[in-house]
């Protein structure tokens, strides 16, 4: 089989490279259109624009399977979709895995299984992800074939959302013990998890016209205040802070919106933005409040899926922030002596 990676220097997609060296393939390529990355031994790698359809066409002609880990805003999510979808058309039907989310659920709770009507209501996120489906959707029943795979909160080494973050904010005392405000479901699944379940979305047998869809989170995922905890305790940024609703909202008020700004006018200057604080954004502390389960049994049966437990999860999330913070302190030092 050979098969394309779209994102293929993003946190998952980078990581899946990895795995799928190792799976015995005809051939393996990782694709961008930003800057190259250094791929793993025997994978090749090319630039390419996946809102291009005529490019995209061209490319795609050479492969039996794409993996769909293209990220970013809600054009290259939603019309990058379609592009693929319409390239794949003329290029003979590749099968395709692609990357959504358990945001297209939107805020319902409970316990969440795969025929849970979609909901937009978690903004423009959710809202490319429902659209970027539906191309999917499309494109099996004009005959093509494809996967989908509904993450929930990825997590492990390099994760910069679900450890990096994280870890900050636990470090700099505006995360702790929430109360109920972090009672939701943390739905965390391991990157290699994640891998592994491309992998094996890419030998999965399809029925015509359907497309298998999967939850991807692990069974013992733990609510967010005992991940916070364990993780503020593994990294020994104690005591940890018992944070209440009000403290959580003014920090959201107050600190995000000038923030975000800076943020985005370092970017728009392509000044340097790791010193600057992280925001937290609304939807984030909505998210750690939301009592949504994702159901994965049917990835655990059809999948086959080993999951990665909690307790190694956390260890190897830990492991790497212990590193990244060892960095940043060497770098702090060495500032301090030019």
């Amino acid at each position: 089989m050979k098969v394309l990676v779209l994102g293929g220097s993003g946190y998952i997609g980078k990581r899946l490279l990895e795995t799928l060296a190792n799976a015995s393939l005809d051939r393996l390529t990782g694709a961008s259109r930003g800057l190259a990355v250094s791929p793993p031994s025997g994978v090749d790698w090319i630039k390419l624009d996946t809102c291009n359809v005529s490019e995209l066409k061209t490319v795609l002609q050479n492969f039996d399977a794409i993996v769909n880990c293209v990220a970013g805003d809600a054009r290259s999510i939603a019309q990058g979709t379609k592009t693929l979808t319409d390239a794949a058309r003329q290029a003979g039907n590749p099968r395709i895995v692609h990357l959504s989310t358990m945001s297209v659920y939107g805020p319902v709770e409970g316990n969440i299984q795969e025929e849970t009507p979609l909901n937009p209501g978690l903004g423009w996120y959710g809202r490319a992800k429902i659209e970027a489906e539906h191309h999917i959707g499309d494109y099996a029943r004009k005959g093509g074939k494809a996967v989908l795979l509904r993450p929930g909160c990825v997590f492990g080494p390099n994760s910069e959302l679900w450890v990096g973050r994280i870890a900050r904010w636990l470090r700099a005392g505006r995360l702790g013990d929430l109360g109920p405000s972090g009672d939701g479901w943390s739905n965390l699944v391991h990157v290699d998890d994640v891998c592994q379940a491309i992998l094996s979305a890419l030998r999965l047998p399809i029925n015509p016209g359907k497309v298998p869809v999967f939850n991807l989170a692990a069974p013992d995922s733990p609510r967010w205040n005992r991940y916070f905890i364990d993780l503020a305790l593994a990294l020994e940024f104690t005591p940890v802070r018992r944070i209440n609703q009000r403290q959580l909202q003014l920090d959201g008020l107050l600190a995000g919106p000038p923030l975000k700004l800076m943020q985005m006018v370092s970017k728009r200057f392509r000044w340097p933005a790791s010193s600057l604080p992280d925001y937290m954004t609304p939807g984030l502390m909505g998210l750690w409040a939301q009592h949504i389960h994702l159901d994965s049994t049917q990835a655990s049966q059809h999948l086959e899926l080993v999951w990665t437990t909690y307790t190694a999860g956390l260890r190897s999330s830990v492991a790497w922030e212990g590193k990244q913070a060892i960095n940043v302190g060497k770098k702090d030092r060495a500032a301090c002596t030019r």
